[in-house]
């Protein structure tokens, strides 16, 4: 069957992470904070911190970073818009051109050129992964960090009448080497949200052709299926140093369209996004739905997809 979209629709539960935080406040980091439509306040997860995940992993798992243009072979930002070659272009048609056909990653997740002004949408999508209220917990903690450089001044604190100047200065030593801080830890059930367009794989979409062969594009695909693998294996983010994620569980759907038809995307938020989405799928020729309750099962229906053949336009 010809893969045209995939929406991957999923809960997750994640014990004692700090993946994604507003920010620090003093010594006090802040964790994310959403509003739902009801009013109900939850712990969120950016789409841009899971994007860069799944991006991370696409470059990772790629061995021969010729793959990659000039910056994405070193993960830099900027991605096509510091490609030599694409900025010499003539016009926005050779641009995109050179851009699609000459990185793996400007090609799945996007970029913007600036000169000529050309933009290419991701075809690797995420919402924000929202705790399901009744089931997210947080905590802060306090941490310290001292050193052993501040030992001699203590001594000599009790002995007022002996500090000089050099014991005032390890005094001083001791304030800036020792820091109290407050760092959150939150646990829960995730709902995640993503959709994978593999029809767009190689396309130019100034001019809508494909700018490389079938078997590039299928390795592009089976790339970024790869990619979604390592993401929810080990995920990767914020703090993961001292607050790597306890995985427990993940469950879903993958709902897979086989022609040009959107593939749909109810939240798993919702208790019975499962029952809607079979509805959705009876009325509908070209859906297909694969569940899946544990991350074995949900590797095996990726490595699965990854045998299928790509939709393809048919432009004249």
């Amino acid at each position: 069957m010809p893969i045209f979209e995939i929406s991957l629709l999923a809960r997750v539960t994640w014990n004692l992470h700090s993946l994604n935080n507003e920010g620090t406040i003093g010594n006090v980091t802040e964790p994310r904070t959403v509003v739902l439509a009801n009013g109900v306040k939850t712990d969120g997860i950016s789409g841009e911190m899971l994007k860069h995940i799944h991006a991370f992993y696409v470059w990772l798992l790629t061995e021969d970073k010729s793959y990659f243009c000039e910056a994405c072979q070193k993960f830099h930002p900027q991605k096509a818009d510091r490609n030599r070659e694409v900025k010499r272009s003539d016009s926005p048609e050779k641009a995109m051109d050179k851009a699609v056909a000459s990185c793996v990653l400007c090609d799945l997740h996007g970029f913007l050129v600036q000169k000529p002004t050309i933009s290419r949408p991701s075809t690797i999508e995420f919402g924000w992964a929202l705790g399901l209220p009744a089931k997210t917990h947080r905590g802060i903690h306090i941490h310290a960090r001292h050193s052993m450089e501040g030992r001699p001044a203590e001594e000599a604190e009790s002995r007022e009448e002996d500090i000089d100047e050099k014991v005032a200065e390890e005094k001083e030593t001791e304030v800036t080497a020792q820091m109290i801080y407050h760092r959150p830890t939150r646990s829960g059930v995730y709902a995640i949200v993503s959709v994978f367009q593999p029809w767009r794989i190689g396309l130019n979409e100034i001019n809508y052709r494909y700018v490389i062969n079938e078997d590039e594009r299928k390795f592009r695909y089976q790339l970024g299926l790869n990619a979604y693998k390592a993401s929810f294996m080990r995920t990767d983010g914020a703090m993961v140093s001292t607050r790597l994620p306890h995985t427990e569980n993940i469950e879903g759907i993958i709902v897979i369209s086989e022609r040009n038809f959107p593939s749909p995307v109810i939240s798993p938020m919702d208790e019975f996004f499962d029952k809607i989405l079979e509805e959705i799928v009876k009325r509908n020729n070209g859906l297909q739905i694969r569940r899946f309750s544990n991350l074995s099962q949900l590797n095996l229906l990726l490595d699965d997809l990854m045998k299928e053949e790509l939709f393809k336009l048919n432009m004249p």
